[in-house]
C-alpha cells in the first residue's frame, strides 16, 4: 500500500489518511483520525518514511532510538509523540495534530501583506521555542539519567504556530537522523532539505566537529536574527555560496528599525550568533532570561492571548480558509465512512461517551434491557444519534424501569449541561 499514490482517505492500520500535508526528503506527512470502537478518535499527524530508508537497517535502528526518546518528552512547547508504529514494512510517527502553521508559512502570509511582526511577538515567538527547547535539552530517561538531545533541525519549518497563539517544537529526535553526523563534506547538496538547513548550522556544525546543545542556541539566534530584520540570514541562491557563509559565521548586527533598547537587544543577538561558542549562552534557560529582562525594561506587554489577537487580525483569512479545508475533508470522510466526521472530545462527544458508559453500568447493575425498555431506549437513541437519524416517539416506558434507569439520565441532563455551559462560557473568551 502507498498513500502517496493511492487517492485520499486512505486506511493505514488503525489510522485513516485524509489529507496530504508535505513530502520532504526523508518522510510523507499526512493529517490522520486515529480509529475507536465508537466510530470516532482525535485528530492526528502521521510522518510515514519513505520506503527507501525503511530498507536501511541502520536508519531504521536510529529511527527507532530516537523515536522512543521523544516519547518521553512532554511539554507544552513540545509537539508529543505519540507512537512509533511499523505497518507493512512501513515504519512511522504518530504525532499531535498543531491546527496552525509553521513559522515559515507564517511568516509568508505576513510578507505577502506586507505586515512587519512586531519586536514583541518576535521575541513571544523565541521565548516559547526557548521553553520547549531547554526542557529536552535538560530531559532524563526512566532512571533520570541525562539523555543529552541535541535537536539539531531548529528552523522554521520546524516551529509550528497554533491559531491560539501556542508555539510548539517538532522533529525531535527525527532531526538527529536526518542530519546526524554528517560533515559539510558529506552533505550532497543537490538535495533541497539539506540545502535548508545549512542556513540554520552553527559553524561547527557546518565544519564537521563535535557540536553540543549550544548549536541548537545559535539556530535560535539565526531564527532570532531574521525575525527581527525581516529577511533571510543567508539569501544566496548558491548552495555552495550557503555553506561558505555558514562556515564562516560572519553575521552583521540586526539593523535598527526604530526597536526600543536597541543596543540591548543586538547585544543578546550578537551572543547567541558568536561563532566562539564558549560565548554563547550556556543553555537554553540564560537565552531566555536575557529576553524576558529585555522586555521587561523595555515595557512591552506580550502574551499567548495577545499573540493570537495578532494572528487573527494578520492571518486569521489564512487560518481559517485552512480550518474550512480540513472540515471539508472530514465531512466527507465521514461521508465515506458512515460516522461521525469530527474528534470526540466536544461537549456532545463528552454526552455519547457517558452515554455508553451508562448503558454498561445499566447492564452490569443487572437491569434486564429486553423486560424493561428503557436502557434499550438508550441504546437506540445513541445508536440513531451517531448515524444522525431521528428517535422514534415513544409513548410509555415501565414504570420499574423508571426507577432503575432515571437516577442515570438526571446525571447525563446534569453533564450535558455542564458541558454546554462551558462551552459558553469558553466562546466569551
Amino acid at each position: 500500500m502507498n498513500p502517496s499514490a493511492d487517492p485520499l482517505p486512505v486506511a493505514f492500520g488503525s489510522y485513516t489518511l485524509f489529507d496530504s500535508i508535505g513530502k520532504g526528503g526523508m518522510a510523507e506527512i499526512f493529517l490522520a483520525r486515529a480509529r475507536t470502537e465508537i466510530g470516532a478518535g482525535r485528530l492526528c499527524v502521521i510522518k510515514r518514511i519513505l520506503p527507501e530508508f525503511n530498507r536501511d537497517e541502520s536508519f531504521c535502528e536510529m529511527l527507532i532510538n530516537e523515536a522512543r526518546i521523544c516519547a518521553h518528552l512532554s511539554h507544552a512547547n513540545v509537539v508529543k509523540t505519540y507512537e512509533l508504529g511499523h505497518i507493512d514494512d512501513q515504519y512511522y510517527i504518530a504525532m499531535e495534530y498543531v491546527e496552525g502553521m509553521d513559522l515559515n508559512r507564517l511568516l509568508g502570509v505576513l510578507t505577502k501583506k506586507g505586515i512587519a511582526l512586531p519586536v514583541q511577538f518576535a521575541l513571544y515567538i523565541i521565548a516559547e521555542v526557548l521553553k520547549g527547547l531547554d526542557y529536552a535539552h535538560r530531559a532524563g530517561d526512566d532512571r533520570g539519567q541525562p539523555l543529552h538531545i541535541i535537536h539539531r533541525d531548529v528552523s522554521p519549518t520546524n516551529v509550528l504556530i497554533s491559531a491560539e497563539g501556542e508555539v510548539k517544537l517538532c522533529d525531535f529526535g527525527i532531526a538527529k537522523v536526518m542530519v546526524g553526523e554528517l560533515s559539510a563534506r558529506d552533505i550532497h547538496l543537490d538535495d533541497a532539505h539539506i540545502k535548508g538547513k545549512i542556513a540554520y548550522m552553527a559553524p561547527e556544525h557546518v565544519a564537521g566537529g563535535d557540536i553540543d546543545q549550544r548549536a541548537d542556541l545559535f539556530a535560535v539566534g539565526i531564527l532570532l536574527w531574521e525575525l527581527l530584520s525581516g529577511r533571510r540570514l543567508y539569501r544566496s541562491k548558491d548552495p555552495d555560496e550557503t555553506l561558505k557563509r555558514a562556515l564562516a559565521a560572519d553575521i552583521p548586527d540586526v539593523e535598527d528599525a526604530g526597536f526600543p533598547e536597541y543596543e540591548m537587544l543586538t547585544a543578546i543577538v550578537r551572543r547567541a550568533l558568536s561563532r566562539d561558542r564558549e560565548r554563547r549562552f550556556c543553555n537554553g534557560q540564560e537565552f531566555l532570561r536575557a529576553i524576558e529582562d529585555y522586555l521587561h525594561v523595555v515595557g512591552l506587554p506580550v502574551s499567548q492571548f495577545r499573540f493570537a489577537e495578532f494572528l487573527a487580525s494578520s492571518a486569521g483569512d489564512a487560518l481559517a480558509q485552512q480550518h474550512e479545508e480540513r472540515e471539508s475533508r472530514l465531512a466527507q470522510l465521514g461521508k465515506n465512512e458512515g460516522t461521525s466526521t469530527g474528534p470526540i472530545d466536544t461537549a456532545e462527544g463528552l454526552v455519547d461517551r457517558f452515554t455508553l458508559s451508562l448503558l454498561q453500568d445499566v447492564e452490569e447493575a443487572g437491569v434486564d434491557r429486553k423486560s424493561d425498555g428503557a436502557p434499550d431506549l438508550l441504546a437506540e437513541k445513541f445508536e440513531r444519534e451517531r448515524r444522525g437519524q431521528p428517535l422514534p416517539p415513544v409513548s410509555m416506558v415501565h414504570g420499574d424501569a423508571v426507577e432503575r434507569v432515571l437516577p442515570w439520565l438526571l446525571m447525563a441532563l446534569a453533564l450535558a449541561a455542564a458541558c454546554a455551559l462551558a462551552a459558553q462560557f469558553n466562546g466569551l473568551f
